[in-house]
């Protein structure tokens, strides 16, 4: 029986490289951009999903979401608009993979500690969906994969 693939999303390599050394019982997939990683749940079967937040590093061209609405959304602001996309980037990922039917279990690396009923709000659309937070160590990162993904059939 082979190992479930879990996709992650970053605009690096930091969570793929940390994340290769704490679950052999998984085979790790990247995609560097929403197309991307639609394009990698359209010719595998992936098992779940870690997306990071921000994708700073991204050329424009590799960033989704509504630009034309975000920029009305912030007064007509075309610059903050990129920013914010940047900066939210793992949202408008997550929305295009409920959009393209996909509905597996996914982890965001962002810290919502503070954020706690935006988060709620985005499980509720989202669900299966949790958060870890950005200075997590190797002990948090194991249970909470072993959470969010034992589910689909990953083993901790």
């Amino acid at each position: 029986m082979n190992p479930p693939s879990i996709l992650i999303v970053e605009d690096g390599d930091e969570y793929l490289d940390s994340l290769r050394g704490l679950r052999a019982a998984c085979f790790w997939l990247q995609a560097k951009s929403a197309r991307a990683a639609t394009d990698m749940l359209a010719s595998h079967d992936v098992a779940g999903a870690v997306l990071d937040m921000r994708f700073d590093r991204s050329p424009r061209e590799r960033l989704c979401g509504d630009l034309a609405a975000v920029t009305r959304q912030l007064g007509g602001d075309g610059e903050r608009a990129w920013r914010y996309l940047a900066q939210h980037q793992g949202l408008f990922v997550l929305a295009e993979l409920r959009a393209m039917g996909w509905a597996g279990p996914v982890l965001i690396a962002y810290d919502f500690t503070r954020e706690l009923r935006r988060f709620e709000a985005l499980r509720r659309t989202y669900a299966p969906l949790d958060w870890i937070g950005d200075d997590a160590n190797a002990d948090t990162w194991q249970r909470k994969l072993g959470e969010l993904f034992g589910r689909s059939g990953a083993t901790a």
